[in-house]
């Protein structure tokens, strides 16, 4: 006989089911603020846990989220945003990663340089119904998640002179009549920023197969 789903599943596949085969319905969150309502609709799972759009248009519009692409679309941004819980769901996970007092506390004083005034904050916060601390710690969720990748991918980074003779002698066409030693820190940078990537990629992969992530597009369906 099949086993029966624990209920809290049950209730979240049942939901989901009813999102996919109905794209126009929305999830029940909204934001009553100076006159309108924002509804949301369901972008990804993690571990069967909802992903919320406004989740994501809320750090756009706080300038919290971006991509390596200057012209990024929702999409690219989407992306972006999942990386990031990933990556702080392996931070719980393994434990002993902190921010101090003073990074958090630095990076929001930054933050704060971007508005030409107060009230300008202060508005868009009321717009989205959250305090200083919410953004506090959207900001402390993003510099955590990226110090963390730092710190984890470069253990796994490391260019010997080999790698970088071999690069040269592979490529001899490009560099023509400059020598190896003129082209080293060249050769290391692009041989670094290329590992970096790779390694990073592999990473983000496995957590996506680890933590279970599926993402649906606009109409719904999960994407393959």
């Amino acid at each position: 006989m099949r086993a029966r789903p624990p209920f809290r599943e049950l209730i979240i596949c049942i939901f989901l089911s009813f999102v996919v085969l109905h794209p126009s319905a929305s999830v029940g969150r909204s934001r009553e603020s100076a006159g309108w309502t924002r509804i949301d609709s369901i972008v990804a799972t993690i571990d069967r846990e909802p992903v919320l759009e406004s989740d994501i248009l809320m750090e756009i519009d706080f300038g919290l989220l971006v991509s390596s692409q200057p012209e990024s679309g929702f999409g690219e941004l989407l992306e972006s945003y999942l990386n990031r819980r990933l990556i702080l769901m392996e931070v719980e996970e393994v434990g002993g990663f902190r921010l101090t007092a003073g990074q958090a506390e630095g990076a929001y004083q930054g933050y704060l340089l971007r508005y030409e005034s107060r009230d300008i904050y202060e508005e868009k916060l009321q717009n989205w119904g959250i305090g200083e601390e919410e953004v506090l710690d959207m900001l402390r969720r993003a510099l955590l998640a990226s110090l963390y990748t730092e710190s984890r991918i470069q253990f796994y980074v490391n260019i010997l002179p080999s790698d970088i003779e071999k690069a040269y002698e592979e490529d001899r066409e490009r560099w023509g009549e400059t020598t190896i030693y003129e082209a080293w820190e060249t050769i290391r940078s692009e041989l670094l920023q290329s590992t970096y990537r790779r390694e990073r990629d592999r990473w983000l992969s496995s957590l996506r197969d680890r933590y279970d992530l599926k993402v649906f597009n606009t109409s719904g369906k999960r994407e393959e």
